[in-house]
């Protein structure tokens, strides 16, 4: 069936809107009982892909977390205030392409709640730009337009969301540093083979909570 669909799906795609809305409930639907069926545990044990939106990282495993209320996603809420979730419950939490999207304080408090709802042996990645290599690849003399979009987002129209833009940067080792600080342990930086973004201009770092 995948690849029935794999091969006709540029010919489907254009009839999403007829039958779009019947995908979008059935997402809705697996999610919220996913969602429920977490929550009555306290997620307890439970892996987070935080900001996974259109496309949540392996939804069988993860729940995914955004603002917006897509369908795809489980728990919705505004990650940049207080989760809403008990301290030292979560196993594992996947954050890829999140934290250039938000301000450097708004990135300090993200991590502290990572830290404070990781059960002791949780284990944090991150995947962000790397501005380090996008640098390199302007000096380089690179594809301006793969660089640019990485060094300041994606721009959609003249209607791009202020969400969609990037608006703070870590290179790699500073990361790895402000997570020391906060108190994970077993900080590194790690190849980038989750298949998500271009592993020259993104970096994955792996961390966990003692």
């Amino acid at each position: 069936m995948k690849k029935f669909l794999d091969r006709y799906y540029k010919y489907l795609r254009p009839l999403r809107p007829l039958y779009g809305w019947f995908i979008d409930a059935r997402r809705r639907q697996v999610c919220s009982k996913r969602a429920e069926e977490w929550k009555s545990r306290g997620y307890r044990g439970a892996k987070l892909d935080v900001c996974g939106g259109r496309n949540p990282f392996n939804p069988e495993e993860f729940l995914n977390v955004d603002i917006v209320a897509l369908p795809q996603v489980d728990l919705v809420f505004d990650i940049t205030k207080r989760f809403p979730i008990d301290s030292s419950v979560i196993a594992e939490i996947l954050s890829v392409a999140t934290l250039e999207h938000l301000r450097k304080p708004q990135v300090h408090h993200v991590l502290q709640e990572f830290f404070r709802i990781l059960a002791p042996r949780g284990v944090l990645r991150i995947s962000t730009p790397d501005i380090e290599a996008i640098a390199q690849g302007i000096l380089d003399h690179g594809d301006l337009d793969v660089l640019n979009q990485h060094l300041f987002g994606r721009f959609k129209s003249e209607e791009t969301e202020d969400l969609d833009l990037h608006k703070w940067m870590y290179p790699a080792p500073q990361m790895i540093s402000v997570l020391q600080e906060l108190g994970f342990v077993d900080v590194e930086r790690i190849p980038l083979d989750l298949g998500m973004h271009d592993p020259r201009l993104n970096y994955l770092i792996r961390a966990r909570k003692p």
